[in-house]
């Protein structure tokens, strides 16, 4: 018996990088520089990205978007301790604190990963949750008039 031949697959055109870059900027809530290089040099890739964002975020799952935002603070604290991880998290620790997350909660959660990860979770976790927090209530100062001398 010989087998048959898979029929291509038809190769759609990819998206120009900007519109990309905006879809991914918008699902994310925030512009990152990264995301639009990527878009740009591997547009197949990001096409890819977005239909999975699509299949974890947009379809019915069992975990709402709250908890699904609890899942990405925890996995980036257990990544953590480097500089440039440190906005990634703190996006995302805003978010949960503006879905609805207590502060009290997220250390909690971030309590659960001493045993199998270490102290570090929990202290870098807390203190990029506490910087976040600060943003926050700046962001929603009134803005102070000038004063001209």
């Amino acid at each position: 018996m010989t087998a048959k031949p898979k029929p291509a697959k038809a190769k759609r055109k990819p998206a120009n990088a900007k519109s990309l870059a905006d879809q991914i900027a918008q699902r994310r809530g925030k512009r990152y520089p990264a995301h639009a290089f990527i878009a740009e040099h591997f547009p197949d890739y990001m096409e890819v990205l977005l239909d999975l964002d699509h299949v974890i975020r947009e379809k019915p799952r069992r975990f709402n978007e709250k908890m699904h935002e609890l899942f990405h603070i925890i996995a980036l604290a257990v990544e953590m301790s480097n500089p440039v991880n440190q906005p990634h998290l703190k996006q995302h620790l805003k978010k949960g604190l503006q879905m609805g997350w207590k502060p009290e909660e997220i250390a909690e959660a971030l309590m659960v990963c001493v045993n199998p990860c270490g102290m570090k979770v929990l202290t870098y976790g807390v203190t990029c949750m506490l910087e976040a927090m600060e943003e926050i209530k700046a962001e929603k100062a009134p803005a102070r008039p000038s004063r001209r001398r």
